[in-house]
């Protein structure tokens, strides 16, 4: 059995181990380089040995054999030199391992002949170059060969053993000292070996667990550049996915190609996240993400840009309508039912596009563009798509040239409050009376509120705008009837600070002025922006002894949710159904249902926009009692704080 091992282990050192690939390829590659020198090395010995023979021994060993010797190995060595080997192809490595073991014992033996047979001509000291001959070239091509272990241990075992053998049993006692010692260097050299090949092959080892590492890094690297532009919740490109793709898109489009930029917005998810929850949300999110994805095609880039907000960016070129197409299809998509969990919900979604290179040649235009073609579409027609346009460019440099004015404007000065009473039919008197804010701008005249209140919001002047206008509404409450009720409108922004609403209490009681007389007008828009805030801040303003509405009720999309949830003390009814209302039952029935409903909560309902006389007497057949409207009073400077008795009457 240990005959057996020790066998086998003996078979080892000579066996090319192909299961390591890369450690052959590393031989293979330290050989290219070592194997010339090994042949320049046998040839300079062996000429000098010649050399010191030459006229003694025969001319065969000292001249023809040196010739072919030198033939062979100056060819060898320049074959080797040039070869350029390709250690991609693993079995050609082992092809040139196989060839140089073999190789390796060819030469071993012949020019192990070849010396033995020079030692029996000459002196003593020729005999002696011999030995040296022998011991010196076999130790350097040893240190040429001892990447490659089967080969350098050939060379040992031939070599050496014949020269221990030889010189052992010459009979002289120099000789044999010198093949012992030899047979004792021989045992270091074969250690000397294993020693180094084992640290060689765990060098390539770490080397490999290096690159192993490395690559591992590497991938892990590009996972985490791959999770950086990927939306976790979706699935889809992020923003900064959606960024980098535009900026790469406008730097690479030639003079001729065309692209564009899609926003698209869900109305309606707010409601639908807060009522339902998170998770709901997030699986409409995801639900949204995979229609737009089926229609779009995976070769189009979409990404989720936060919150409800898509991006896209179409490289293939379309014109107005194809894009229009597009549009509606995609809107259409958004606009079917989804079915999440265990219920059903339905929104609608709104779309923009702009255009390369016809509205704007580079990212941050072409994205503004197509933002503000959402903006557009959810304002004024929501749940269809828009492309931007020409006299789109118009309003924003109308409403860059509004924002500009308003940072550049004496606002304390320009800004005023005219006043539109609402008036209780029942009663025939004034109930109470709406401020409502103008803007008498040195540079650009007369400016509505419904064109400078977005722009302020946008740009964050509105809560700037709101503190002046309501120091001005307390200085004229100071001057009125202590019994006249007034209604100020606070923007989506006011509603949600905090800081704002302790303001305008601070303000009522520093000027004596009773909180009850006041009813803050707040819109659906700031339970979108944030519910939680907004519930926050009207709980305050109400503890605090002030009124809220809820302004343009009826034309959001879940106003009866936050009617239910939050204790307002009257409605606006959107002037849009009132206009209808002489030819359309179904304007008339939802009207008569909202009256009713206010009246069973116990709270004022006012109707707006009343304009004409037969608005007023519908609005009454239907229960009404509080209107508002140009039929009644247009809004003025001083207020009206009486009845009309020609408009009241019935």
């Amino acid at each position: 059995m240990a005959v057996g091992e020790f066998g086998q282990r003996v078979a080892d050192i000579f066996r090319i181990h192909t299961e390591k690939p890369e450690l052959i390829r590393a031989q293979v590659r330290a050989l290219s380089r070592q194997i010339p020198v090994l042949y320049m090395l046998l040839l300079a010995n062996a000429v000098a040995l010649a050399y010191t023979h030459y006229g003694v021994a025969p001319d065969w060993l000292t001249i023809y054999a040196i010739g072919i010797l030198a033939v062979v190995c100056i060819m060898r060595a320049i074959s080797w030199s040039r070869a350029g080997l390709d250690v991609s192809d693993i079995a050609v490595c082992i092809g040139h391992l196989r060839k140089i073991r073999v190789l390796a014992a060819a030469i071993a033996v012949l020019f192990t002949a070849w010396a033995i047979t020079m030692f029996g001509y000459g002196d003593p000291y020729q005999k002696g170059h011999v030995a040296y001959f022998i011991s010196i070239t076999v130790v350097g091509c040893i240190f040429c060969l001892v990447n490659f272990p089967p080969a350098a241990m050939l060379v040992v075992v031939i070599v050496l053993g014949t020269f221990v053998m030889f010189f052992g049993l010459s009979g002289n006692e120099v000789y044999v000292a010198i093949a012992v010692n030899m047979a004792l260097v021989s045992v270091m050299i074969i250690q000397i070996i294993r020693s180094f090949y084992s640290n060689f092959a765990g060098l390539i080892d770490t080397q490999l667990d290096l690159e192993d590492q490395h690559q591992t890094t590497i991938e892990l690297s590009r996972q985490n550049e791959a999770l950086a532009l990927i939306d976790a919740l979706t699935g889809l490109s992020n923003r900064r996915a959606f960024f980098a793709m535009l900026e790469q898109t406008v730097a690479q489009a030639g003079p001729n190609d065309q692209f564009a930029v899609a926003m698209i917005d869900l109305d309606g998810f707010k409601p639908v996240n807060d009522v339902h929850g998170h998770p709901i949300g997030d699986e409409l999110l995801i639900q949204a993400g995979m229609r737009l994805r089926r229609i779009l095609g995976d070769e189009t880039l979409l990404a989720r840009l936060g919150g409800d907000e898509f991006g896209v960016i179409l490289t293939k070129g379309r014109d107005a309508i194809e894009l229009i197409e597009l549009g509606c299809e995609l809107c259409k998509a958004l606009n079917r039912p989804f079915v999440l969990s265990n219920i059903t919900v339905q929104v609608s979604a709104s779309l923009g596009f702009a255009t390369y290179p016809s509205v704007a040649r580079n990212s941050n235009g072409l994205f503004e563009r197509a933002d503000f073609a959402l903006y557009h579409a959810k304002k004024n027609c929501p749940g269809e798509p828009v492309l931007f346009a020409a006299h789109h460019e118009t309003l924003i440099r109308h409403d860059s040239q509004i924002e500009q004015a308003l940072r550049k404007a004496d606002l304390s000065r320009e800004l005023s409050l005219h006043y539109q009473p609402v008036f209780n039919i029942k009663t025939g008197r004034v109930n109470s009376i709406e401020a409502l804010a103008r803007w008498d701008s040195e540079t650009m005249g007369r400016v509505s509120p419904a064109t400078f209140f977005p722009v302020a919001e946008k740009t964050g002047q509105v809560s700037f705008l709101t503190r002046v206008l309501f120091e001005k509404l307390l200085e004229d409450m100071a001057g009125w009837p202590g019994n006249v009720q007034v209604s100020f409108n606070l923007s989506a922004r006011d509603i949600v600070l905090s800081d704002t609403v302790e303001w305008l209490i601070e303000q009522i009681t520093h000027k004596n002025i009773d909180p009850a007389r006041l009813t803050f007008e707040v819109t659906e828009t700031a339970f979108l922006r944030d519910f939680a805030a907004a519930r926050t801040s009207i709980r305050y303003l109400r503890q605090h002894g002030a009124r809220v509405a809820l302004d343009d009720f009826g034309i959001g999309y879940s106003s009866l949710r936050y009617v239910h949830e939050l204790e307002f003390d009257a409605l606006k009814v959107d002037r849009s159904f009132i206009t209808p209302l002489a030819n359309n039952e179904r304007s008339r029935r939802i009207v008569k249902t909202v009256v009713d409903m206010c009246a069973n909560l116990d709270i004022d309902c006012v109707l707006e926009g009343i304009e004409t006389e037969s608005q007023r007497d519908a609005v009454m057949a239907l229960g009404g009692r509080l209107m508002q409207g140009y039929f009644f009073a247009r809004p003025d400077r001083e207020p009206r704080l009486v009845a009309l008795s020609d408009a009241l009457r019935a």
